[in-house]
């Protein structure tokens, strides 16, 4: 008998972590969202505060509007859909996929290296 409630009880707290760590998933989500989106406008508003030229601005401009569409992206679907998007391009590019994972834990490691 104490197995069986010792198996319900690791059930339970697996569930509540999986719930945890999905609702930080989500949190995590938006504000890259939002930060995203912060970042496309910065990076405009600094090309023309520094009157750079027109190549200069359209290329900002291009970068800027990648940022704005992985902000919508973002937005716009669950992790779910993010995981078979995800499966999929690895699928469809291993050897991409694997240049992206390694930019991503990277970026991510510098990050954390911040706080």
């Amino acid at each position: 008998m104490a197995t069986a409630n010792g198996t319900d009880k690791s059930k339970v707290d697996s569930n509540e972590m999986r719930r945890e760590v999905y609702a930080r998933a989500e949190e995590i989500r938006k504000e890259a969202a939002k930060k995203l989106n912060v970042a496309a406008e910065n990076i405009r508003k600094e090309m023309r505060e520094n009157e750079a030229d027109e190549e200069a601005i359209a290329k900002v401009d291009e970068i800027a509007g990648h940022l704005e569409r992985t902000a919508q992206y973002l937005n716009d679907n669950s992790l779910e859909e993010m995981g078979k998007d995800a499966t999929q391009a690895v699928q469809a590019n291993p050897w991409q996929a694997l240049l992206v994972a390694f930019i991503i834990g990277f970026v991510v490691g510098m990050l954390l290296r911040r706080r």
